[in-house]
């Protein structure tokens, strides 16, 4: 019994290097990468001066600077403050064809939309658009965002979507038009 003991305990010790080892791994590659814990920290960073930069950052010409505000702007939504005055230097953004910036364009969308429809509804015919694209990514994104807007107006818009794409080639599409049926329901 007591050699089963010293083997367990072996074993938990190996275990714990190991541990160690793969985290100092993790850590340094982390580094090599630019990706620390302390790169993500700036985005938190809602100093006036800051909140001021975002705007001008939204309405840049460069993918960089609008990531950067957007990123910004999602940081300060979990904080739990409220952003709702960039929705329409956001919406202006969601015909980008940075992937990246599009997705962060829909979150803030989702979060906003029903607080502010009529300028929500700008976004309907990009989606509309999007729905007609080559890449089932953009279509299935597209989907989502559309039946997760909660204004009533555009119910028979995300009805029509939903049955072009429940027969979409893509069977990821398909299946987000499935996931699409309930929410618009609700």
């Amino acid at each position: 019994m007591t050699d089963y003991f010293s083997k367990a305990a072996a074993l938990a010790q190996s275990a714990a290097k190991l541990s160690k080892k793969m985290s100092e791994g993790l850590v340094e590659n982390a580094r090599e990468l630019g990706l620390e814990a302390t790169s993500s920290q700036h985005y938190f960073d809602t100093s006036e001066e800051k909140m001021q930069h975002i705007r001008k950052h939204l309405d840049s010409r460069h993918d960089r600077e609008k990531l950067d505000g957007l990123k910004r702007l999602i940081a300060m939504i979990s904080k739990g403050r409220d952003v709702s005055e960039f929705f329409p230097d956001v919406v202006k953004n969601v015909a980008s064809n940075n992937l990246e910036v599009r997705k962060l364009v829909y979150i803030y969308l989702l979060r906003y939309a029903e607080e502010e429809p009529d300028v929500a509804l700008l976004s309907i015919n990009t989606f509309q658009k999007d729905l007609t694209d080559q890449n089932p990514i953009i279509r299935a994104m597209a989907l989502r965002v559309m039946s997760g807007i909660r204004v009533p107006m555009i119910g028979p818009i995300v009805l029509l979507a939903i049955k072009k794409c429940i027969v979409d080639l893509s069977p990821y599409v398909r299946k987000t038009a499935a996931h699409a049926i309930p929410k618009c329901y609700r």
